[in-house]
Order: C-alpha cells, then sequence, then structure tokens
C-alpha cells in the first residue's frame, strides 16, 4: 500500500465516487483506516457502504431529510442536517438500463456463469436497449442515445469500461445491487409492466 495515500484521499474519492478493490492504494487504506473514515461521514450525517465481498465502497446519506424537516425544526433540539449529496431523477431510458442491467447479473450469478464478472460489449447494450426506442426511426439517433446511457452510467461507476477495441467491452459493476436492491428491482418492473408515468427514480448521486 502507497504511503501517500492517505485517509484523506480515500474520503476524497469516496465524494467523487465508489471505490473498488482493484484501486489497491484506496481499497488497502479504507480498510486500514476503516473506522477513521466512517466517523469523518458519520458526524455529517452520511455512512459508507462497504461490501468486501464484491468488492466495493460508497457513501450515501444516512437517512432522507427532506426540506421541510430542515426549515421547521424546533428551538432547542439539534437542526437536522441539509443534505450533502444530490439525488438525480433517472429517465425513463435510464431506468430501463438500469433493470436490464441489474437482471443480467442476477442471471449471471444465479447461473454461476464463467468467470469473477459479468461483461458485456457496446454492441450488446446497444442490442438490448434498441426496442425501447420504438417511436424512433433513425438508427444513427438511437446509438447516439444509447452510447450517452452508457456514457452516463460509467460516470456512475455502473459500468466499466475495460477494453477500447471493436466499440468497447464494459464491466457491469456489483454495486449496482445496491443501488437496486431486489425489493425496488420487483416495484420497478410492475411499473414497466403498466408503463406507469412514475416510472423515473430517484438515485443518490455520489457527487457532493
Amino acid at each position: 500500500m502507497n504511503p501517500a495515500i492517505t485517509h484523506r484521499h480515500v474520503i476524497v474519492r469516496l465524494l467523487n465516487g465508489p471505490i473498488y478493490q482493484e484501486d489497491l492504494d484506496l481499497w488497502g487504506r479504507l480498510g486500514a483506516e476503516w473506522d477513521k473514515i466512517r466517523n469523518h461521514f458519520f458526524e455529517i450525517g452520511m455512512e459508507v457502504a462497504r461490501d468486501d465481498s464484491a468488492g466495493y465502497a460508497f457513501v450515501r446519506q444516512r437517512e432522507e431529510i427532506e426540506e421541510s424537516e430542515v426549515e421547521s425544526w424546533d428551538d432547542g433540539t439539534e437542526a437536522p442536517l441539509p443534505r450533502v449529496l444530490r439525488r438525480t431523477r433517472l429517465s425513463y431510458h435510464q431506468t430501463i438500463f438500469m433493470v436490464l442491467l441489474r437482471e443480467e447479473l442476477m442471471r449471471f450469478e444465479q447461473n454461476q456463469e464463467e468467470g469473477d464478472h459479468l461483461y458485456r460489449s457496446a454492441m450488446d447494450l446497444r442490442d438490448t436497449m434498441t426496442p425501447y426506442y420504438p417511436e424512433l426511426h433513425d438508427e444513427k439517433k438511437i446509438h447516439r442515445q444509447i452510447s450517452a446511457l452508457v456514457t452516463k452510467f460509467e460516470e456512475w461507476g455502473i459500468l466499466k469500461k475495460v477494453r477500447d477495441k471493436e466499440g468497447g467491452l464494459y464491466r457491469v459493476e456489483r454495486i449496482i445491487k445496491a443501488k437496486l436492491p431486489p425489493e425496488k428491482l420487483a416495484e420497478i418492473r410492475d411499473q414497466i409492466k403498466r408503463r406507469s408515468p412514475d416510472l423515473e427514480e430517484d438515485m443518490e448521486d455520489e457527487d457532493a
């Protein structure tokens, strides 16, 4: 572990996105100074969600805080802390993409397919999403929109590009399991079947 990487580097990195086990120096420092890092986030109303078996860690709000609660706290009691992380409202297509990736990962793990990670090519991702753009008849426009989806999911740390050749190869990160747990997945599946106008979902963004 690089001694130049301190707990402060881990804190800053977590505020900008998840840390994965492959980030050896950051992951090692996270484990070595876990209490200090965890307590730092606790003091500002956040918690570090850490899964050693899946190899990821990210920060989230410790509890939901509504703006009205911040404004209406009583004298003599501690005011609720304001939200540090933004909440990102996923569009219809972003929600669909999230569900499809989560389901693919679930099948991958249930079937114990070869390898430790689920990989999908850019073409696989495009073919998966294309049927959800029936209103568009311009193939190039569909491809641009799906490419934008993939880029956004890279920014969120849900997809990681591991190869550039032949359009690219992406790894589906297991952090998606924490972002979309089974009970929430089932709820959204039902909404998709009904094509509910309430399909758009909130997701906590790691950017402060």
